[in-house]
């Protein structure tokens, strides 16, 4: 069993509990995921199981989409409404324009500050195992990119967004930026990753649908399957494996998207995926191959 899953994260876990129980479901040790989702979320997890854990790195730098709840006038330690209330402030009045437009504001490469409580890692302690130990570290800023951010729902002291971004992007740091607009503060009250990549929410499996999960892997050609893709003749594959560029002349048959200088899906002539390459004008290069 390698490849993906898609499984929806229930609220109240951490991404790690996850892997804990799907151990216990399939009885495989071999697990990782593509980036931390926060315990008080729910949604998108992508895990990587066996093999596929060599690959989740691909799946990590995808687009992520979310939906949030920002409740405005409440500041706390965690930025979301599961954390300890530090002050309250008094909320101006809005206007749904207003509010439109300093979304817009937030849209492009912005520089972004993460919360404290996070899985960044400081000399080899995550920050919210640090902030547990009343160690509050305040991370240095990096630049994230904000694709879009749609308005769903508007109200005097809250509201709901779509928001399409870069891989390092935390809503609940968007939630406080977009607040201290307004001069009020901000947090998030519920959070939804919605998509991964091309890993959507509708076709994701619920934790507790065991039976489902048994039959829900997606294999690692598949789960990649975002990458444009190259075959080769079977002779070499041989060579691709094991760590050796393949010619042109042995490249078979691409993708219409398949581009030099590019990240390819390579397969041989009976269609099993071989691994990851790059593309060039003489071959294509083994980057991370699926050892046999």
């Amino acid at each position: 069993m390698d490849g993906f899953l898609n499984i929806n994260k229930p609220r109240g876990l951490t991404s790690f509990d996850v892997i804990r129980k799907l151990r216990k479901i399939l009885k495989i040790r071999k697990m990782g995921h593509s980036g931390n989702l926060d315990p008080g979320a729910t949604g998108v997890l992508v895990i990587g199981v066996n093999k596929g854990t060599r690959f989740l790195e691909y799946i990590f730098n995808l687009e992520k989409e979310y939906v949030a709840t920002i409740q405005l006038g409440i500041l706390t330690d965690t930025l979301d409404m599961d954390g300890n209330i530090l002050e309250e402030k008094e909320v101006p009045t809005i206007t749904q324009s207003e509010l439109e437009a300093v979304l817009e504001e937030f849209i492009g490469e912005i520089e972004q500050v993460p919360p404290s409580y996070s899985a960044i890692k400081k000399e080899g302690k995550r920050l919210y195992e640090l902030a547990r130990e009343g160690v509050f570290v305040v991370p240095k800023a990096r630049k994230v990119y904000i694709h879009s951010i749609e308005l769903l729902e508007f109200n005097r002291d809250s509201f709901k967004i779509k928001v399409v971004c870069s891989s390092g992007t935390y809503i609940r740091s968007l939630a406080r930026d977009i607040a201290l607009r307004f001069n009020t503060y901000g947090c998030v009250k519920n959070l939804v990753r919605t998509r991964i990549g091309h890993f959507k929410i509708e076709n994701s499996i619920d934790l507790q649908n065991e039976e489902k999960i048994k039959k829900a892997l997606i294999p690692v050609g598949e789960g990649l399957s975002f990458m444009a893709s190259v075959t080769i003749t079977n002779n070499s594959s041989f060579y691709f494996r094991n760590g050796n560029r393949v010619p042109q002349s042995a490249i078979i048959k691409r993708s219409h998207d398949a581009r030099s200088f590019s990240l390819v899906r390579v397969f041989d002539q009976s269609g099993d995926f071989l691994g990851v390459g790059m593309l060039k004008w003489d071959g294509v290069y083994p980057k991370k191959v699926l050892t046999s």
